[in-house]
């Protein structure tokens, strides 16, 4: 039985993200889209909110995944998966997640082979990771080394990061980075962002896409295929990602 294909999508802003999502629907007009925005509290478990959308989907698969659910998103992001491919074959689903997960880490537990269960790899095979940048945005956080939040990583809350160290592993984990073109006409400094995206991540696609509704631009087409590094068992936490691990943080002044 074929795989589906699986692409995982981050912005650093909705609209950013939204963005990242209509290009690639624009290039794969039958791709199903998961939408997952992930609420962290101060303890315990996340709220997770769930939308899903694309040719194929029942109403008995998308209305229970319409209910807001307190619990482990990787597991429920799991089931939602899963729950997509019986109902569509072979998918490629573009699984759109919230800023409230520490990425890498979450990735891995999600494709974590778990005793007694489906695995995911068994279902779908991983594609690139996406990131949708606004300019302006990506710099503010740049520049902001207070404020420190707490992520889910998968298993738990990290350690408190900072704006700086948010937007510094979005870059990191992104195989293609959409940014919006052309730059903001308000603020000169944004011609430059490609170019910073590029000393955080060398080996990322930068794809410069006009903010226009409904306007799909060509994405290469590698983002559009399995990534196929296999995944590698053993070692601590990302390393057994199919990906790429996070490359050294910079330090910001």
């Amino acid at each position: 039985m074929p795989k589906g294909l699986l692409s995982i999508v981050i912005g650093n802003t909705p609209a950013a993200r939204g963005l990242a999502v209509d290009q690639l629907v624009g290039a794969a007009p039958r791709a199903v889209v998961l939408a997952a925005s992930i609420h962290c509290r101060g303890t315990g478990y996340p709220v997770v909110q769930r939308f899903v959308t694309g040719p194929g989907v029942s109403q008995s698969v998308s209305q229970p995944m319409s209910r807001v659910a307190t619990g482990d998103p990787v597991v429920i992001l799991r089931q939602d998966l899963l729950a997509i491919r019986r109902t569509v074959m072979p998918p490629h689903v573009v699984l759109a997640l919230s800023d409230e997960l520490d990425l890498l880490p979450f990735l891995v537990e999600l494709w974590r082979p778990r005793t007694g269960a489906s695995a995911l790899s068994d279902h779908y095979a991983p594609a690139p990771i996406v990131a949708g940048l606004d300019p302006v945005a990506f710099l503010a956080e740049l520049g902001c080394v207070h404020r420190a939040v707490r992520l889910w990583d998968g298993t738990d809350h990290t350690s408190p990061l900072t704006p700086a160290e948010m937007a510094a592993r979005r870059v990191e984990a992104a195989h293609g980075v959409i940014v919006p073109f052309p730059p903001s006409p308000t603020d000169r400094r944004t011609d430059g962002v490609a170019a910073l995206v590029h000393h955080l991540n060398p080996s990322a696609t930068v794809v410069h896409v006009e903010q226009r509704p409904h306007m799909a631009g060509e994405l290469p087409p590698s983002l559009l295929r399995p990534y196929r590094t296999p995944l590698r068992s053993g070692g601590p936490g990302w390393n057994r990602w199919p990906w790429r691990p996070h490359a050294p943080l910079p330090t910001w002044a």
